[in-house]
């Protein structure tokens, strides 16, 4: 007669492998998707850090024209309007040397750069 587990040696190993070979690439994918998620965040939270630093930059300047009577000079890029947050974020104020009075503000964090211009 035939011994039909005989015939069935390994099998199980087979299996086995084939399961965790699934199961492996599978977590593989989940850790590489969760890792490019986690740097998008990072990216984005120094964005906006970035962009705060450029808009307090712009709120300082409006203050000071509206408020403490400032006025700007054309192509101005007053030192006094470049200043680093607590947070360690940077902005730096610039006015255009056109005649439209355009002002622009620099925001800096870590190595992300966003810029904010207004006309007025």
């Amino acid at each position: 007669m035939f011994n039909i587990k005989k015939n069935q040696k390994g099998v199980s190993l087979y299996l086995t492998i084939v399961i965790l070979s699934v199961l492996t690439t599978a977590l593989l994918s989940l850790v590489s998707i969760s890792v490019s998620q986690i740097k998008i965040i990072w990216t984005t939270s120094d964005s906006v850090n970035a962009f705060y630093g450029a808009d307090t930059g712009i709120e300082r300047l409006l203050y000071a024209v509206f408020k403490e009577g400032y006025s700007l000079a054309l192509g101005d890029c007053a030192s006094a309007y470049k200043a680093t947050l607590a947070n360690g974020a940077s902005y730096e104020v610039c006015v255009s040397d056109t005649s439209t009075t355009t002002v622009w503000s620099t925001g800096k964090y870590k190595k992300t750069k966003r810029k904010i211009e207004i006309n007025f």
